[in-house]
């Protein structure tokens, strides 16, 4: 999201009372496990529909700009209902085992990019409903042969593969989906505390080298108490889905914009989405939210919609899916735990052609653990705390219904994987502890290639650095859905320069490229990239620069009692352009030039764009 209003979506004690309101390095490979779920855990959710509340054709770059507002507001009240923030974690004090890969010397199966060049950076421009920018920048990115498109914030931009930003562009996300200004009921402005502009964050894109499309999403939510944005204003949520008509993205798009809400739960609370998912596959394309209700609930959804149709701009079709997604019985649940409640449940981006008639979900058993009970750390715990395993979540039959067919069907099974533990804050150099690395989910879109699906979270090491603390590491997994096997392991660094937000994208050959960010006290927050051939058990050595840090970011605010904890992320994204190119674009430290200088008034953030050859 563009401010700190991420909640961290972890169970705790408590979650009772939220579910009564629903009716480089690490150790070595694990060795591929089959998966058989334990005895006695079930998978549960409840189908929806996510209604179609307009669609319409924009030509992004023909629409007015939005103007900065003149707030100076750093962020709206902050909620964690399933988790404590990412101050909450500064004390954690064990971290699985680690071997500093990431420090163990140069990377041999890792290129040089065959592309590099500067992305969108940190200012009003990119964030234009507050009027100083904002932060952290999220990371959306599609790439073709011929182009890229790429979103952060508020803020969309296409270019071409050499880095030169096409006319017209960049454009604000309220002109890229045609977004219309908030209005009260009677039409007369809302919000004008910045412009009445809408609140829209966490783009997300993908290309579809199958059909020769892009692809964008994000949300808006105003009037929602959850999120403590544009409260005189009535309720919203939504997302918004559009496609290029063609496989050029200067062009027109359609635009379908998508009621999350579903109206009031059983309870009478209103729930807005958070987290923008996206994935696809040869039928349909894929949407998934966090969703927050205005009295401390919590679940989790997932929709399809008609690829074909929205292509074509009709929309003779239901966006079928399911929601309320838990795992509500298993060897760890008790009354104490409650149930497990699914989140940030990723669809996946399948390059599998002629693998559309099911698709893969998957999200990180972060707590409770239904086959343990522990809570990864969140609550003091320690190494023994640890949790493990993934959800897999299948969606049958996707658009059947939409031609008088059967509804979708999902199922869920479990995943085994290495043990994980909630992190604590990265350090650089002007600061210790300071750099969040957000929390247990998988903040990439995983991808789905030669039946295998690839994804990767943060988690905690202990790399032997006799320091009081761990450190930010990657545990990264494949597992092969034909039968679930699985294969996990760690990717850290040595003293404490910590990786985080990893993102990953299969080449047809197996190997495997690695976006992630790479900061420490002597580090200044910058991002690498790494390649593991097909053959190898795992990541080894420091991969490749591919944009270095130019100063600690925000360096008179992180780590003080302002901002004790800066946000940073809250993801990376990868892309493959069906030409034998792999794409990724990271975030990293620009210059930082002082709270009031212009354009970042000291949100220095950058982001930059890379490729290499597959294979």
């Amino acid at each position: 999201m563009v401010v700190v209003i991420r909640k961290r979506v972890f169970a705790i004690a408590s979650i009772g009372g939220l579910v009564g309101a629903l009716a480089t390095g690490v150790a070595q490979a694990a060795p591929a496990a089959t998966s058989s779920s334990p005895a006695g855990l079930t998978f549960t959710s409840q189908p929806g529909v996510a209604n179609i509340v307009a669609h319409y054709v924009v030509l992004p770059t023909s629409a007015p700009q939005s103007a900065a507002a003149t707030s100076t507001d750093e962020t709206p009240t902050v909620r964690w209902p399933k988790g404590h923030g990412p101050s909450s974690t500064t004390s954690q004090s064990a971290g699985e085992n680690g071997n500093n890969n990431g420090s163990s010397g140069s990377s041999a199966a890792t290129p040089g990019t065959s592309a590099s060049f500067i992305g969108q950076q940190g200012s009003a421009t990119t964030c234009s409903y507050f009027g100083r920018g904002c932060n952290p920048p999220d990371m959306a990115l599609g790439a073709s042969p011929a182009f890229v498109l790429q979103g952060v914030n508020t803020s969309w931009e296409v270019l071409d593969t050499a880095g030169n930003v096409q006319p017209g562009w960049p454009v604000s996300a309220q002109s890229f989906f045609g977004a219309a200004n908030v209005t009260n009921a009677d039409g007369t402005p809302c919000d004008t505390a910045h412009q009445s502009q809408p609140f829209m964050s966490d783009p997300r894109a993908l290309y579809d080298p199958a059909d020769g499309r892009f692809w964008a999403a994000e949300l808006q939510v105003e009037g929602s108490p959850a999120f403590g944005v544009a409260l005189d204003c009535p309720f919203k949520s939504v997302y918004y889905v559009s496609v290029s008509q063609t496989s050029d993205p200067n062009g027109k798009w359609n635009v379908y914009e998508f009621e999350m809400s579903m109206g009031p739960q059983a309870n009478g609370q209103l729930y807005g989405a958070d987290y923008t998912q996206l994935g696809i596959n040869s039928q349909a394309i894929y949407f998934s939210a966090n969703m927050f209700g205005d009295q401390g609930g919590f679940y989790a959804e997932l929709f399809e919609a008609n690829k074909s149709q929205m292509e074509r701009g009709l929309a003779n079709f239901t966006a079928d899916g399911f929601f309320n997604l838990r795992i509500p019985t298993g060897p760890g649940i008790t009354a104490a735990t409650g149930p497990f409640l699914a989140d940030t449940v990723q669809p996946t981006i399948n390059l599998d052609r002629n693998k559309g008639g099911t698709e893969t979900f998957l999200d990180t058993l972060d707590g409770p653990d239904p086959v343990t009970g522990h809570f990864c750390g969140f609550r003091g715990g320690g190494f023994a705390d640890s949790c493990s395993g993934l959800a897999r979540w299948d969606m049958t039959r996707p658009i059947a219904h939409d031609s008088g067919g059967p509804a979708p069907t999902l199922t869920g099974s479990y995943v085994p994987t290495a043990p994980f533990l909630v992190s604590v804050p990265a350090n650089q150099p002007s600061c210790n502890l300071c750099i969040d690395v957000l929390d247990l989910r998988l903040t990439g879109t995983p991808v789905i290639r030669n039946g295998v699906a690839y994804g990767a979270w943060e988690t905690a090491i202990n790399n032997g650095n006799n320091s009081s603390h761990p450190v930010p590491g990657i545990e990264w997994g494949q597992v092969n859905l034909s039968d679930n096997s699985s294969q996990t392991a760690y990717y850290n660094f040595s003293g404490d320069e910590a990786a985080s937000f990893g993102t990953l994208m299969p080449d047809a050959q197996g190997n495997l490229t690695m976006l992630f960010e790479h900061m420490g006290h002597k580090v200044f927050p910058e991002t690498r990239y790494i390649v593991k051939a097909a053959g190898d058990a795992n990541f080894s050595g420091s991969g490749a620069l591919l944009k270095a840090g130019e100063s600690s970011y925000r360096p008179t605010l992180c780590g003080t009692k302002v901002i004790p904890v800066c946000r940073w992320g809250d993801y990376e994204a990868a892309s493959f352009d069906g030409a034998g190119h792999i794409w990724f674009a990271g975030e990293y430290a620009n210059l930082f030039q002082g709270v009031n200088t212009p354009p970042a008034f000291g949100r220095n953030w950058g982001t930059w764009i890379g490729a290499i050859s597959a294979s």
